[in-house]
């Protein structure tokens, strides 16, 4: 059974750096313009080590874009080791000098523990600063911490109104956010409508958990036409992308032949990629495949295993599916008690199934 979840972004720094005010850094002496020259030009041929060279030796007369950029380099490991403490130190001292990215790539750091002592409420603070600077990642950084009462008091009308802000910016995840309190109505008024517009919009610029979500929404003929064929291309541009859900998403439709030529084959492939990232959609997915010999023995043990790793999730069809399995003792001991208790878990998270199973045996 399909189910539609609202899926969270991770905070990732960009792997693209946008040089704000970059050329600034120009107008000083000779010295330091060819400085500058040299690390650009060796920027865009992504011969990193020579630009991370050039930014260095200018980040350390003080500038605070080029301080940011070797930061950014540090930070993706472009040019050297990847190293987080040297990323934070540059970091730093950009952001005392105001730059709003500067403060944006500190605060995810400070949020994750990367190269500094993990700390919640700097990270909000530097988030709300670099915000007011017009930094896009920042304002959606800053939403999601709204949004999930992280650093913030949850406050759903706030994290709308930072994701906006970075949205009408054309940042994919702030889109993509924006779009799952519209398909939740959270803190807006719930429309399938908008939160297809808004998947769009991020799914046209790669986005794998907008491509996902709004596959979903075509899957099931919510704010737009259903359609399986367009959900299918949505899946398959996500699950290329290695996102687990959509995986899982596309793997059922090749399970039933639903906008796609039906293939066993194909439809384990796509479970076992999801699983093996611990989607529990996916371990569902394997589960059932032991369970029924798809493409597979019949292993009613490692149908257990799966639907037991779902189940650890509280995912309602692992919970249903393993409840059978105690109810008829496949793969596991057989156990009444354990069947009731596993479908009532089940059932209290949505799953009709369940719900049936448990009128049957009188419960």
């Amino acid at each position: 059974m399909k189910k539609l979840l609202k899926t969270l972004i991770c905070l990732i720094f960009p792997v693209l750096m946008v040089f704000v005010g970059i050329t600034a850094m120009a107008e000083g002496q000779d010295k330091e313009k060819d400085w500058t020259e040299q690390a650009l030009k060796a920027f865009d041929a992504q011969d990193y080590e020579t630009s991370l060279y050039y930014f260095t030796l200018l980040a350390d007369t003080g500038d605070p874009y080029a301080q940011y950029a070797t930061a950014a380099l540090y930070f993706n490991g472009w040019g050297t080791d990847q190293d987080f403490e040297k990323a934070a130190e540059y970091a730093r001292m950009s952001a005392d000098q105001g730059i709003a990215a500067s403060q944006s790539i500190l605060a995810h750091m400070y949020l994750n523990g990367l190269g500094v002592e993990q700390d919640i409420a700097k990270a909000a603070m530097l988030n709300q600063l670099a915000a007011d600077g017009g930094d896009a990642e920042a304002q959606n950084a800053l939403g999601w911490m709204y949004d999930n009462g992280i650093g913030v008091e949850q406050d759903y009308v706030k994290a709308k109104e930072y994701y906006q802000l970075a949205a009408d910016q054309g940042q994919p995840d702030a889109q993509t956010n924006l779009g799952i309190l519209y398909e939740n109505g959270s803190g807006v008024p719930q429309s399938y409508e908008t939160a297809a517009a808004y998947y769009q919009l991020a799914a046209d610029q790669g986005q794998p958990v907008a491509q996902t979500n709004l596959g979903i929404l075509y899957e099931n003929g919510n704010g737009v036409p259903q359609s399986y064929e367009t959900a299918a291309k949505y899946y398959q541009l996500a699950a290329d992308q290695n996102y687990a859900l959509a995986q899982a998403c596309l793997a059922q439709l090749y399970e039933f032949g639903d906008g796609v030529e039906q293939s066993s084959e194909m439809s384990l492939k796509y479970y076992q990629l999801a699983a093996d990232q611990g989607d529990s959609m996916g371990q569902w997915g394997m589960g059932k495949a032991y369970q029924f010999g798809v493409g597979v023995d019949v292993d009613y043990v490692k149908a257990a295993e799966y639907y037991q790793l779902s189940a650890d999730q509280e995912d309602p069809d692992g919970l249903e599916c393993l409840g059978y399995l105690y109810l008829e003792g496949l793969g596991v001991e057989q156990s009444m008690e354990k069947a009731i208790e596993l479908y009532e878990l089940a059932a209290e998270r949505g799953s009709e199934e369940a719900q049936r199973q448990l009128l049957t045996l009188g419960q």
